[in-house]
């Protein structure tokens, strides 16, 4: 098992309000999204330099979700609205309301058209992505609902909850097909193979737990994580799935052709000094993201497991380490729109 070394950690540390907790990478590649405290920032992935930053929401940003052609953000927050924004110029489209509680889990159909939200209101909601109009409530859950996901044909919702349970909905009517007692403690993560057959999901129990999507069939169940873990995501070719928790690891595990995970993580990668809450994987299967409660963002190797930079989110730098270096090289974007690279010494 590879276990790249601890980095430096010059310049890392920013106020705690301000770290990332939760984030997105566009379907192009291109562009890096974070919900940071009450504020959204939008970046360029390979430079690292800060786009824009969208303000509107009143309280912490819990929840993204992208539409697959990369034009349209959706935002949840504790404030219990939805915002949607057009990603290209910043501006706010509209504001969804409905939810009486924080809107803690967003999700956008393969099709662009559904948007879906979960909310510690113990409910639902479909919503029309183009109009904003509220489609469909799905209640059934008896506490908040931490995770949503959305079958790639789009035919079937997928909800996790603190009250230990999966649910499986159909999109198309709102009817509960079936209900798993998952796992021993609350549902944190759920993430979805992109062949539709299985998905994931990640407990406070310590567990990942393996699926089979058209029979709610356990599969298999991974144990390794010390603590909570907190965040799931599948690699877009299905081969990888990436796990983190409150113990500050990311582990990396194979999936083979049917779903199924090889028993034991082929990489635990180490370096967050916090709780891991958030992972995203490039569309190209190259790049593994994660967001920690440190507040800081790091990009990791994916088919490897070496470090290869720190984001500091709030002074808008990045910090790259290099595999022939123990010495970090920060980049700085100036008003000139100029990258300038700097050794820390």
């Amino acid at each position: 098992m590879f276990t790249p070394p601890r980095p430096p950690l010059i310049n890392t540390r920013v106020s705690h309000a301000d770290y990332a907790r939760t984030l997105i990478i566009t379907p192009d590649g291109q562009t890096l999204i974070t919900g940071n405290a009450k504020d959204i920032k939008v970046w360029h992935l390979v430079s690292g330099k800060l786009l824009r930053i969208l303000q509107g929401h009143l309280e912490p940003v819990r929840s993204l979700a992208i539409s697959p052609g990369g034009k349209i953000l959706a935002s949840s927050s504790n404030d219990s609205t939805i915002k949607i924004w057009c990603l290209e110029h910043g501006d706010l489209l509209r504001t969804l309301k409905g939810h009486f509680g924080a809107v803690l889990s967003l999700k956008i159909s393969s099709d662009g058209q559904t948007l879906v939200s979960g909310s510690n209101d113990n409910s639902l909601k479909i919503w029309n992505l183009k109009d904003g109009k509220l489609l469909r409530n799905l209640n059934g859950h008896s506490s908040s609902v931490m995770a949503v996901t959305i079958s790639p044909d789009g035919e079937n919702i997928i909800s996790g909850s603190f009250d230990n349970t999966i649910k499986i909905w159909q999109t198309s009517n709102g009817k509960m097909l079936r209900s798993i007692k998952a796992h021993c403690n609350w549902v944190a993560s759920l993430a979805i193979n992109p062949d539709g057959q299985t998905f994931a999901s990640a407990s406070s129990d310590q567990t990942i737990k393996i699926w089979q999507l058209k029979t709610g069939k356990l599969l298999a169940t991974l144990k390794g994580h010390s603590n909570w873990v907190d965040a799931l995501v599948i690699s877009p070719d299905g081969k990888t799935l990436a796990s983190s928790s409150s113990d500050q690891t990311i582990k990396i595990w194979q999936l083979g052709k049917d779903g199924k995970p090889q028993p034991s993580p082929i990489y635990n990668l180490t370096g967050h000094n916090g709780a891991v809450l958030s992972l995203a994987i490039s569309p190209d299967n190259q790049t593994l993201i994660s967001s920690s409660d440190d507040n800081t963002v790091r990009f990791w190797q994916l088919n490897t497991g070496e470090l290869l930079r720190t984001l500091n989110s709030k002074d808008n730098s990045l910090l790259y380490t290099f595999s022939n270096s123990d010495k970090p090289v920060m980049l700085s974007d100036d008003d000139d729109s100029t990258i300038r690279m700097w050794r820390v010494r």
